[in-house]
């Protein structure tokens, strides 16, 4: 047995969406799924040490995330998950083990608003603010999209023969359909248009029920498409959507899916090479594998930062964290919602230090199943304008590092004064005009010694900073070490000040650590920010035998 197959575990995550009349009190809904946990061993941990592990607690393993080296275990029926995690977290082969936490959809439907997509462009229609909105038709004067960008929804399924969606559909270049063969080697068989992990098939269609539409809503706000004279318009008129569902309705009122589904939603998006995602779905306690996975993605992850308590208002994430969307990682951004006066919606959670900001999430007209169309409100709406305006960057520039990315984005803020980060509301057109012209201050990493390295060996390398502009400037150069799984080391920083036109280099040499064994591959990135521009570099290395 592979110490791949040892054990595993199962995750649910359950997605509520909140209507007049029906649902759950929040603090009724389970914060974990019963008889269920999540294991992950220490490195030195042998396939006998794990499989003896299994025994010892008499469990069932259901899946194996291998990116990020963790078990989905099923326990003994009747098990209680607090006693059995206080056992094993006392275990000395265990490096961590978390409760399966659920997770709930960031929406509240709207079915009698319809209005119109004042958040793309708000002319003061139906008793908003003029230019309250991300300036949408400002920055499709500079793109309006690429069918060479994928964005991942993990979401509730995806109405594929939507007349505004389906030519945006992605279908996987790998696959030959219908076959019963896995063409392309990714461990799905005839995942055509990505994959249901809820029911481990490869139809993503609408899980349909208490998930009201959700994933087909959120994919159209990121990518309806646009100028064929049907529907809504959505911020890309041309990308790939790549639907990948793990919520399925439950007793009609509820939409749930599991820590495990999720897991193996970011796990397929990332072995898939797609560099956003978009996640409207939060709930529950901070999650050890979950982080883990989100790091391991490598990706933008644009998380909904969560629509508040069983009072309707929303909270303060910088005192009451909303997972996924409060992990500490630089990868992710946390989106609140505002309405169609710039005000921040009063069901948005919020956090001066923790959600990163604001775009429209009240009354947001969108796809739903069956050629339909309606409005719903949250944060779950909210998040899709951002990683679609992700999109939009990635595809004027496809070489944008997550980094890079992500300071657009917050950069472009429009200053609203509100309880976030940016302090603003998504702005695309901004966004956009930040890759019209070179950064002030570029950087150049380049090797100096050979990028397949002996394990124990050292690797050198050359950092240029030029000043691509007449002006003189202050800046931040950053070094930094990232590993396959996400994991950032810092390499060092350092400030100064560099005249107008002036290139300066220098070289380093570092030696590598003795836990860098053979298999290992890293990036170096040379980073350096000014008050106007973050731009970036890296050179990848792999340690040979």
């Amino acid at each position: 047995m592979s110490r791949g197959r040892a054990l595993s575990l199962i995750a649910v995550v359950v997605l509520l969406l909140s209507s007049t009349g029906v649902g759950f009190a929040q603090d009724d809904r389970p914060q974990f799924a019963p008889e269920e946990v999540l294991v992950k061993f220490k490195p030195a941990t042998s396939v006998r040490q794990i499989q003896a592990f299994g025994s010892s607690f008499q469990t069932l393993e259901v899946r194996y995330f291998d990116f990020i080296d963790v078990y989905h275990l099923k326990l003994p029926a009747g098990a209680s998950v607090e006693a059995t995690l206080e056992a094993m977290r006392q275990d000395r082969r265990v490096e961590y083990v978390e409760p399966n936490g659920l997770y709930y959809l960031d929406v509240v439907p709207n079915d009698s608003s319809f209005g119109d997509l004042w958040g793309l462009h708000n002319t003061g229609q139906d008793g908003g603010t003029p230019d309250a909105d991300i300036d949408a038709p400002e920055a499709w004067e500079i793109s309006t999209g690429s069918p060479d960008v994928v964005i991942a929804i993990i979401d509730s399924g995806l109405d594929m023969d939507h007349q505004d969606i389906a030519s945006n559909l992605w279908t996987n270049p790998g696959e030959v359909a219908g076959n019963g063969v896995d063409d392309d080697g990714n461990g799905f068989i005839d995942d055509v248009h990505g994959w249901d992990f809820s029911s481990d098939d490869n139809d993503p269609s609408p899980a349909g029920g208490g998930c009201l539409g959700h994933g087909t809503h959120t994919a159209g706000t990121i990518g309806a498409l646009g100028n064929n004279g049907l529907g809504v318009a959505g911020v890309n008129w041309d990308v790939q959507i790549m639907p990948i569902k793990a919520f399925r309705s439950v007793l009609g009122i509820l939409c749930s899916a599991s820590d495990a589904d999720l897991i193996g939603s970011i796990q397929y998006h990332t072995r898939m090479g797609v560099l956003i995602s978009s996640n409207s779905w939060g709930g529950g306690g901070a999650n050890a594998a979950m982080q883990d996975a989100i790091r391991a993605s490598n990706s933008l992850f644009v998380a909904a930062a969560g629509n508040g308590g069983l009072d309707g208002v929303g909270d303060n994430n910088d005192v009451t964290p909303s997972y996924p969307a409060s992990y500490p990682l630089y990868n992710i951004v946390a989106v609140a919602a505002t309405d169609r006066n710039d005000a921040l919606a009063g069901f948005s959670n919020f956090g001066p230090t923790s959600v990163d900001l604001a775009a429209p999430g009240v009354a947001v007209l969108s796809t739903l199943p069956d050629d339909q169309y309606g409005s719903y409100s949250g944060t779950s709406m909210a998040t899709p304008h951002v990683a679609g305006v992700a999109g939009l960057l990635l595809a004027q520039d496809p070489s944008l590092t997550i980094n890079e990315l992500k300071w657009r984005l917050l950069r472009a803020a429009d200053n609203k004064g509100l309880p976030v980060i940016s302090q603003g509301r998504l702005n695309a057109a901004t966004s956009l005009s930040f890759g019209l012209s070179a950064p002030g201050v570029s950087t150049d990493i380049e090797p100096l010694s050979a990028t397949d390295v002996p394990a124990g060996g050292s690797i050198s390398f050359r950092v240029t900073l030029s000043n691509t502009t007449a002006t003189g400037t202050t800046g931040t150069l950053r070094l930094y070490l990232r590993l396959a799984n996400g994991q950032v080391i810092s390499l060092g920083e350092l400030s100064g000040a560099l005249g107008g036109g002036e290139s300066v280099s220098g070289e380093v040499t570092r030696n590598l650590p003795a836990a860098f064994t053979p298999g290992t591959t890293f990036r170096i990135f040379s980073q350096v920010e000014t008050p106007g521009s973050l731009d970036e570099d890296w050179v990848e290395y792999h340690v040979v035998p």
